[in-house]
């Protein structure tokens, strides 16, 4: 911003000088002002765009069609200490800001676990030796293999490697890089809407018990459309299986990848509101959470359970039945980092 700054001075003393040129040369008062104002004119539009742009990219309607992959854009610390792979219960339930460790949230919402890989694949070169790897699970991580609606996918064009990259597409990946780098030229009436109207964070909401209950019933009710469960009592449907069993053999890989290259890999599922997780039985639990980790976790790696975790029921620790917000997040990254002894308990 300093350098567009200085730019903008240089360039209007120069209009100024111009001006006074041709007022020298023609003797026009009228001609000058209209160089002049032309010249500004030129001068502004590139700084007014950069700045316009930078306020798009602070809506959540920018954050939610990118889904904070811009945190890959920017420069990434080398030798990192910890990072946390996961969905949108990951991306809301770490950071590393106070820890005195050198972290790195790279979880992105919605991921499955097969992008969890992939994103772990493009960037493990950043964690040092023995760095520790958080691999954050969902009530319903198993049953994920890959989303239909491929423009899901599309957020990661701005930083994976082509390769890992379902159905990559080179003229998908120039329509993504415009919208990221110029979302204003892309997209210019929604952009100036949402600029006015959705820059307030997402996570800011205060949740009561009552709100905290209907939305948890909107989240069970859209886990049970999505997977085609009438009954989360219910034996598992075959098509889940097949999930179940993909996604079994995935956190399999994830491990040795892990444990291969000297990272310490650690499962965690971050604490959920009780309002949502009374609504999980046993039985439930058993079908798609623990008999999954049970198989998938071969090597026996740390499972940290926070899901019931009476330290984080109170409802100003979420910022809906699910994720949590900006204090939560903070009180539980520090009480998870001091369980796996990486920071002194206090």
């Amino acid at each position: 911003m300093r350098k567009i700054i200085k730019a903008i001075f240089i360039q209007v003393f120069l209009s100024l000088v111009i001006t006074y040129i041709v007022f020298l040369i023609f003797g026009s008062i009228v001609g000058a002002v209209i160089i002049l104002f032309i010249l500004l004119l030129l001068i502004l539009i590139k700084p007014a765009f950069v700045i316009l742009n930078v306020f798009i990219r602070r809506t959540n309607w920018y954050k939610k069609r990118v889904s904070d992959s811009d945190k890959f854009r920017k420069r990434i610390n080398t030798s990192l200490e910890i990072c946390n792979l996961g969905s949108n219960s990951g991306k809301y339930a770490f950071t590393y800001e106070g820890s005195g460790l050198k972290g790195e949230n790279w979880a992105l919402g919605p991921q499955t676990l097969s992008y969890d890989f992939r994103v772990l694949k493009n960037y493990h070169s950043y964690l040092k030796e023995g760095a520790t790897v958080l691999i954050p699970l969902c009530p319903f991580s198993s049953c994920i293999k890959d989303f239909e609606d491929d423009s899901v996918n599309h957020k990661y064009y701005s930083f994976l490697h082509p390769i890992l990259i379902l159905n990559f597409s080179q003229m998908t990946k120039e329509q993504v890089l415009r919208f990221v780098k110029t979302p204003f030229l892309v997209e210019p009436i929604k952009s100036m809407i949402r600029v006015f109207r959705d820059i307030v964070p997402v996570d800011k909401a205060k949740m009561t018990k009552e709100s905290l209950e209907i939305d948890a019933n909107k989240f069970i009710n859209n886990w049970k459309d999505q997977f085609s469960i009438s009954n989360l009592d219910a034996p598992v449907s075959e098509l889940n299986k097949e999930s179940i069993t993909y996604n079994t053999i995935l956190l399999t890989d994830m491990i040795s990848f892990c444990l291969e290259r000297k990272l310490k890999p650690v499962i965690v599922i971050p604490p959920i509101s009780t309002a949502l997780t009374s609504k999980l039985s046993e039985t439930f639990r058993e079908n798609y959470i623990h008999s999954f980790i049970n198989k998938g976790n071969s090597k026996q790696i740390p499972f940290m359970n926070y899901m019931d975790d009476e330290r984080f029921i109170a409802e100003d620790l979420y910022f809906n039945s699910y994720f949590l917000n900006r204090n939560g997040r903070k009180l539980f990254t520090m009480r998870l980092l001091m369980d796996l002894s990486l920071v002194e308990k206090n």
